[in-house]
């Protein structure tokens, strides 16, 4: 028998044939010119990379294309009662526990505020829940009720 037929007889390892693994290492080793070539054009053009990146998060940022915000009717009502306290997002943030990354999401209307967060509010300045989640204004106090209602 030769070389070749024996090659074929020999056990699997791994489900390749050995003749199929010398096949694989000959091919990469005669292509590894090719491919540290191919390497350091790549690294060479990078800055197109970038490039096109940047080009993607910019128009990700446009105003045609903005971001949808689910919660948009919970946000008004947040930035209505920081702005009746003329808070900053930081101290009205401070007031309730919140950090003030969470309260800008919040108001964005892009992430729902959390249910600790409203019984906070609901602790600290009487906010109901049902204002908070639903603009339900009958369990507001009476002077938040009529200043709600008498919003521009």
């Amino acid at each position: 028998m030769s070389d070749h037929m024996e090659r074929h007889t020999e056990p699997r390892h791994n489900g390749f044939w050995r003749q199929g693994i010398d096949n694989l290492m000959d091919r990469f080793l005669a292509h590894s010119s090719y491919n540290a070539k191919l390497f350091s054009n790549r690294q060479a053009n990078s800055s197109d990379l970038r490039q096109v990146s940047w080009h993607i998060i910019m128009q990700g940022m446009s105003k045609d294309d903005e971001t949808p915000r689910p919660y948009s009717d919970i946000a008004e009502r947040l930035k209505w009662h920081r702005t009746l306290l003329d808070m900053n997002q930081d101290e009205y943030a401070r007031s309730i526990g919140a950090k003030r990354s969470a309260l800008s999401l919040w108001e964005a209307g892009t992430h729902r505020m959390s249910l600790n967060a409203a019984l906070d509010l609901r602790s600290k300045y009487g906010l109901s829940l049902d204002f908070m989640y639903e603009g339900i204004d009958d369990a507001l106090p009476m002077t938040l009720r009529n200043a709600w209602r008498d919003r521009p």
